[in-house]
């Protein structure tokens, strides 16, 4: 995978953490795109030797990121490093380590789409396969229905794993993920922010549509995204955690009480009824209390529920 520096380029970041067999499958998948990434960068959250054999036998460079800073903080250092590379007309993708894209053709359409927006709108900052709107006054995503998912769709959020694309001189200009979140709504945080701007997110409908179809899940009548009753503790710490923190950045005055009160009690009784030992359970109210308090970062590790730091 070669370095490009030219206009048009796109330079991928791939996050990952003590998976090389993981790793490597999406790296080849990567490479087996119509359009290949110009440049991709493998950030190794879990300094593991195997990891950078890995990206060296791909082509990718590598870079240590010395401590496990979870997605968020693997995606803003990513940043950090290609984008003083990147011309302002280039894209920055961020790719999840275990989310392939779905056929070999997928980046090439995306960019395609991308290409097409952004020259007609110079609004556009990024394009993805899969995204939401959120409701402000409440402080939640909204699920888009099926029959919405045409042409050109408008998005507040990119999921991640959907290979979301930015435009590297809007990233320039505004910055890029939060790393503070650490895990979980990085991805929402930048893209609200994006749209605070006025800047433009969009999908193409039909690819958004299909990834739904592949994945089992079109045909889903809920409005709303709603957190997986089997969600470890730590999970749900930090996406109580990180929707308030988000509610209370770009929310109505009654967000930061739905996601944080709302969350921490809903949260806390679905591990209750999963018969849950008392510490964590009572790791979505931490969350919440967090937010409301600033505490961010890495504070609960993935795996179990030790505090990391005061």
């Amino acid at each position: 995978m070669s370095q490009t520096t030219g206009g048009g380029a796109i330079w991928a970041v791939v996050v990952t953490f003590a998976r090389p067999r993981v790793l490597d499958s999406m790296l080849g998948a990567l490479g087996r795109q119509t359009r290949r990434p110009d440049h991709v960068l493998v950030v190794d959250n879990g300094s593991d030797p195997e990891v950078a054999r890995v990206a060296a036998a791909q082509g990718a460079e590598y870079v240590d990121s010395g401590d496990n800073i979870g997605p968020a903080g693997g995606n803003a250092l990513g940043l950090s490093v290609l984008l003083p590379r990147a011309a302002d007309d280039d894209w920055i993708l961020f790719v999840d380590d275990d989310d392939e894209p779905v056929d070999d053709t997928l980046l090439h359409r995306l960019e395609s789409f991308g290409r097409e927006v952004s020259y007609s709108d110079p609004l556009v900052a990024g394009v993805g396969i899969a995204g939401s709107t959120y409701r402000r006054q409440l402080g939640v995503f909204r699920r888009f229905e099926d029959d919405e998912l045409c042409e050109t769709v408008d998005l507040d959020v990119i999921f991640g794993g959907s290979l979301p694309m930015y435009s590297a001189g809007v990233l320039r200009r505004v910055g890029g993920f939060d790393a503070r979140l650490f895990w979980g709504f990085e991805e929402a945080e930048l893209g609200l922010r994006l749209r605070g701007l006025g800047y433009r997110l969009c999908a193409p409908g039909p690819l958004f549509l299909h990834a739904r179809q592949v994945a089992g899940t079109a045909g889903l009548a809920s409005r709303t995204l709603r957190t997986p009753t089997d969600k470890a503790a730590w999970r749900r710490y930090y996406s109580v955690r990180n929707s308030t923190v988000l509610a209370r950045r770009y929310g109505g005055p009654l967000a930061s009480t739905v996601a944080g009160v709302g969350g921490a009690a809903k949260g806390a009784l679905t591990l209750a009824r999963s018969h849950r030992p008392l510490g964590e359970i009572i790791l979505p109210a931490r969350g919440a209390v967090d937010a409301y308090r600033g505490r961010l970062g890495r504070r609960v590790d993935p795996g179990t529920n030790d505090k990391v730091s005061a």
